[in-house]
């Protein structure tokens, strides 16, 4: 029995100055993922409770190049795991392309106090003119690092509140 080929990848992005705790309480935060990636306006969370799985959020943005719809996709939390600090969601519905296509968000300790974000992603091939695995691995390689700025930046801006 011949198995089909998965697209996979995985791209990270370390938050200096940022525990591994608060970087977890940013991601936890599943319906407001919009504050912190540039390519979404709006996401809310549809379906359940935060932190539970099986709650849903919806996210939205404008539409993709050449499309005339803004785009949106519905995520739906299969894994939560605070004590490892990780989350996956999969796309149930959208309207972007995505067909089984589950991502995987992990904060990562590092040595000295940091944090790193992990986003990773496995989907089937796509037989779409606006995805490959190499723009997938685009986006979440700009996604996940303008997450980690923002969150440092948000994170040096609190502490200088506090210290001035």
């Amino acid at each position: 029995m011949a198995t089909e080929e998965k697209w996979q990848g995985k791209a990270s992005a370390k938050v200096p100055g940022v525990s591994p705790e608060k970087v977890w309480a940013v991601l936890e935060d599943y319906g407001n993922v919009h504050k912190y990636l540039p390519s979404l306006d709006a996401t809310a969370l549809d379906f359940g409770e935060p932190g539970k799985l099986g709650c849903v959020r919806v996210c939205s943005g404008p539409p993709l190049p050449g499309a005339q719809d803004r785009a949106f996709t519905h995520e739906k939390l299969v894994v939560y795991d605070p004590a490892n600090r990780t989350l996956s969601y999969e796309v149930t519905e959208n309207n972007i392309g995505f067909k089984d296509f589950v991502a995987t968000h992990k904060v990562v300790a590092e040595e000295d106090g940091s944090s790193s974000i992990e986003w990773s992603f496995v989907t089937p091939p796509m037989d779409s003119p606006f995805w490959s695995v190499e723009k997938i691995m685009g986006y979440i390689g700009y996604s996940v690092n303008h997450m980690a700025q923002t969150i440092a930046k948000e994170s040096y801006e609190k502490i200088t509140e506090i210290n001035f």
